[in-house]
C-alpha cells in the first residue's frame, strides 16, 4: 500500500499540483491576487439578483433640491427640529440622525438638542477617529450608548464591503459609544441585546449567530479586522428602501403608514454634500452610478443585520483555512489532470475555457446563496498546472521521441546485421525451437523469479508464458514472452542482444500508455530472451470476430477510434507496431477498452520460416501492406492494418480471403452492403494498396471518423 501510495504521489500530475498548489497558496497569502479576488467579489454583486425594498426602513434624504429650496447647505437646528417634529407624530419604532451636531446650526440648534435629548427614538452619530482623522463627539449632553458611531470601513482600493458593528472606542476618541450606528438602529428596532461567545469571535441576535470577519475572510489578506465586522450584503444598486426628501416631510407630502413602526434614517443625499461612496456596484463603471450616500450605506448594513436576525437572509460564509487550501488544490489538480490527458494546446485551450467558466459559475452560484470562496487563486492555479503539465508532458514526449528515434536507429542498423548474417550463412550454430516449459519440472524458475504456470502460446522460435512472480506479494500473474535467436554463435547473438535491448527499452516508454502492457522486466538467460509484461485479463479481438458473423457499424466505427487513440501514442514517438490483428488486440475486462499487445519488431532476431526470403519484415498476410512484405514498413502501415480489422468486423470474413480488382481496389463492399458509403470510403482510403494514396496519419483518419 506504501508503495502504491509513493507511486500516486511521485507521479508528474500530482508533483507539479502540489509544488503549484503550494505556490498559488503562497501568492494568497501575501495579498498578490486580493485585487483580482475584490473585482471578482464586486461583478457577482452586480450581477446578482436585486432585492426589493426593506419595507422596515425609510429614507428622509436632504436632497439637492432641498438646499436650492431651503437655501440651507445643512439643515439648520430649526429645520431637522421641524422634520423630527412631524415624523415622530406618527410613531416610528426608531430615528437615526446621520447629521453631525457637535457644532450649533442655526437657528434651532438648541431646541434640535432639547428633542434629541428628550427622545428614546432618536439616534444621532459620532465618529471614532482615525490615524490623522479626528473623532467627532456626539451632540453635547447625549450620552454615548444612546448614539452610533458612522465610521465605514473602506477597502485599499475605497470601496465599501464591510460593516462594522461594535468596536472598543480608544479611551482619547470624543466617542465613546461602541455600537455602529446602523448597529445601534437594528438593536432599538429589534428590543434586543446582543451575546457575545468565543472571546468575542461570535455574537448572537436571537437565534443567529455572527461570526467575525477575520483578516484572511473570503478573497481578503490582511485586512484591518479590529473591532466585530462582517461583510456587507447589499439588497441592491439603487433601491434598499422608500425614499422622500425634506421637501416632502415639511410640506406633508407622505404617508403615516411609511413612518409607522418603521425605522427612519435621515441624511444627505446631495452628491454636493461630499458624502458619497464608493461600493461594489461602482467598481468598472466610468460613471457615478454605483456610488451610493452615506446615509444609504447605512441603511443597507441596518437592513442586513434585520434579515440576519429574523432568518430571512443569511449571512456570508467563508471556507475555513484549510478548505481553501483543498479548494484551491482541487482545481489545481484538476488543470494538470486536463494538460496531462489533452495535449493538443487548441482543444485543451477550450476545453481549459470550459471549464474556467464552469468554476466562475459555481463560484457565483455560491455567491447567491451568501458565500464567498476563493476564485483568482484556483483559477490561477487551473491555468498554471494545465501549462506546467503540458510543457512538462511535452518536454518528457520530446525527450522520449528523440531516445527512440536513436533507438529505432541502432534497432535498423542492427536488423541490417541480422539480415545479413542470415542470408550469408557460414559457420553457424541454428538452433531448433524448443520452449523452456517442461511439465516434469513444473518448479523450475525463469531468472529465479517467475514460474511458468501455462503456455499462452508458440509459433516457431517464440513462446508466450503465464506465469507468477514469486518475488512481489500474493504472487500476481505476468506475461513471459521467450524470444529464441536464430542463431547461437557470437557474432550473431552480440548483434541480437543489442537489439533484444533496444526493444525493452522502447516497450518500457511505450508501456505508459494506458492501452499498451507495463514492461516489467527483461532478461537474457541460457542465450535466450525473455520479455516480462503486465498480464491483461480478457478476450482478444480474434474471438470477438467470429467467421461469418458481422458487427454493428456503430460499434466498428467506436472500435476503430479506440485503436487509432493507441496508434496516436506510438506513431507520435515514430514506432512502428508491425504485426496489429485481432489476435494482438485483447479487450481488457476490467473497462473493455482495447490492449495493444506482441510489438513485431523484436521478432527480428528469430528466422521468418514462411518467407523463402528471411529478410522479409514481420507482419501477418491479410494485415500488413504490400511495403510491409517488401521490409519497408511506414507509420501508415498500421493504419492499413486497422482499416482490414474494421473491414473483417464489417463482413464477418477474414481478411486474408479478400482480393483486390485490377483497379488494386479491395473488393469487400459486396460483403457488406448496409455499411454506410462515408464509412467505406474512409476503409478504402485505409487500405489503399498504394501507401501514398492512403491516409498519412493517425490524426487525418480520427478527422474522418469525426465526420461521420
Amino acid at each position: 500500500m506504501l508503495t502504491n501510495l509513493r507511486n500516486v504521489l511521485t507521479q508528474p500530475v500530482v508533483v507539479i499540483s502540489l509544488i503549484t498548489g503550494v505556490l498559488v497558496v503562497g501568492a494568497q497569502r501575501l495579498g498578490v491576487l486580493e485585487p483580482i479576488e475584490m473585482k471578482a467579489f464586486d461583478q457577482m454583486m452586480q450581477r446578482r439578483t436585486p432585492l426589493g425594498p426593506d419595507p422596515r426602513l425609510l429614507i428622509v434624504g436632504f436632497s439637492e433640491d432641498d438646499i436650492q429650496n431651503l437655501k440651507q447647505g445643512s439643515p439648520s437646528g430649526e429645520t431637522l427640529d421641524t422634520v423630527l417634529s412631524k415624523l415622530e407624530r406618527y410613531e416610528p419604532k426608531v430615528i437615526g440622525l446621520d447629521f453631525f451636531r457637535d457644532q450649533p446650526v442655526e437657528p434651532g440648534h438648541q431646541k434640535l438638542l432639547t428633542r434629541i435629548k428628550q427622545s428614546s427614538r432618536i439616534v444621532p452619530i459620532c465618529t471614532l477617529g482615525a490615524k490623522n482623522v479626528k473623532s467627532v463627539p456626539p451632540p453635547m449632553g447625549v450620552e454615548p450608548e444612546n448614539a452610533g458611531f458612522a465610521d465605514i470601513p473602506e477597502d485599499g482600493d475605497t470601496l465599501i464591503r464591510r460593516n462594522l458593528l461594535v468596536v472598543k472606542p480608544n479611551r482619547k476618541s470624543n466617542c465613546q459609544t461602541p455600537a455602529s450606528f446602523g448597529f445601534q438602529l437594528a438593536l432599538q428596532y429589534l428590543n434586543i441585546e446582543p451575546k457575545f461567545t468565543a472571546g468575542g469571535m461570535q455574537m448572537q441576535l436571537r437565534k443567529t449567530l455572527f461570526k467575525r470577519l477575520e483578516t484572511d475572510s473570503g478573497g481578503y489578506q490582511g485586512i484591518d479586522a479590529s473591532g466585530f465586522q462582517i461583510l456587507l450584503n447589499y439588497r441592491s444598486q439603487n433601491n434598499v428602501a422608500q425614499q422622500i426628501n425634506f421637501s416632502d416631510v415639511l410640506g406633508d407630502r407622505f404617508q403615516p403608514s411609511w413612518v409607522r413602526n418603521r425605522i427612519i434614517l435621515i441624511g444627505s443625499t446631495a452628491p454636493s454634500s461630499q458624502d458619497i461612496r464608493n461600493t461594489p456596484y461602482s467598481n468598472g463603471k466610468q460613471d457615478d452610478s454605483g456610488k451610493m450616500p452615506g446615509i444609504t450605506i447605512h441603511a443597507h448594513m441596518v437592513s442586513q443585520i434585520l434579515d440576519a436576525a429574523s432568518g430571512k437572509r443569511p449571512l456570508f460564509w467563508f471556507l475555513p483555512e484549510w478548505g481553501e487550501i483543498l479548494w484551491i488544490w482541487g482545481w489545481t489538480f484538476a488543470g494538470g489532470i486536463l494538460g496531462w490527458r489533452i495535449q493538443h494546446p487548441l482543444r485543451l485551450g477550450l476545453l481549459g475555457v470550459g471549464t474556467l467558466v464552469i468554476l466562475s459559475f459555481s463560484n457565483f452560484v455560491i455567491f447567491t446563496y451568501a458565500g464567498w470562496i476563493p476564485l483568482a487563486s484556483p483559477a490561477l492555479g487551473f491555468i498554471v498546472a494545465a501549462v506546467g503539465v503540458l510543457g512538462y508532458t511535452s518536454f518528457k514526449n520530446k525527450q522520449e521521441k528523440e531516445k527512440i528515434s536513436l533507438q529505432i536507429k541502432e534497432q535498423n542498423e542492427n536488423i541490417s546485421l541480422l539480415q545479413a548474417l542470415l542470408r550469408e550463412g557460414g559457420n553457424s550454430t541454428t538452433q531448433t525451437g524448443k520452449g523452456f516449459y517442461d511439465s516434469s519440472q513444473p518448479e523450475r524458475l525463469l531468472n529465479n523469479r517467475y514460474k511458468v504456470t501455462e503456455v499462452l502460446g508458440s509459433g516457431g522460435f517464440s513462446y508466450t508464458y503465464l506465469a507468477e512472480d514469486t518475488h512481489l506479494p500474493g504472487n500476481p500473474m505476468c506475461v513471459v514472452k521467450h524470444l529464441q535467436p536464430a542463431r547461437t554463435d557470437d557474432v550473431f547473438l552480440d548483434i541480437a542482444r543489442r537489439l533484444f535491448k533496444t526493444e525493452a527499452e522502447i516497450l518500457d516508454i511505450l508501456g505508459h500508455h494506458d492501452q499498451i502492457p507495463k514492461l516489467m522486466a527483461y532478461f537474457e538467460e541460457n542465450q535466450q530472451f525473455y520479455l516480462v509484461q503486465e498480464y491483461i485479463i480478457g478476450e482478444t479481438l480474434q474471438e470477438e470476430l467470429p467467421s461469418g458473423q458481422s458487427i454493428p457499424e456503430a460499434e466498428v466505427v467506436s472500435c476503430l477510434k479506440d485503436l487509432l487513440q493507441i496508434l496516436k501514442f506510438i506513431h507520435a514517438r515514430g514506432v512502428i507496431h508491425r504485426d496489429i490483428k485481432p489476435s494482438n488486440l485483447i479487450r481488457r475486462k476490467q473497462d473493455q477498452r482495447m490492449v495493444l499487445i506482441d510489438f513485431g519488431a523484436v521478432k527480428q532476431i528469430q528466422p521468418q520460416m514462411q518467407a523463402e526470403n528471411p529478410t522479409v519484415a514481420v507482419g501477418t498476410a491479410g494485415y500488413a501492406p504490400p511495403e510491409q512484405f517488401m521490409g519497408h514498413p511506414r507509420l501508415n502501415s498500421d493504419i492499413y492494418a486497422v482499416g482490414m480489422i474494421g473491414i473483417q468486423a464489417l463482413t464477418g470474413t477474414p481478411a486474408k480471403l479478400f482480393e483486390r480488382e485490377s483497379t488494386t481496389e479491395l473488393a469487400w463492399q459486396h460483403f457488406a452492403e448496409d455499411t454506410s458509403q462515408e464509412l467505406a470510403e474512409i476503409l478504402n482510403k485505409m487500405v489503399a494498396f498504394d501507401f501514398q494514396k492512403r491516409y498519412q496519419s493517425v490524426e487525418e483518419v480520427l478527422q474522418s471518423l469525426d465526420n461521420l
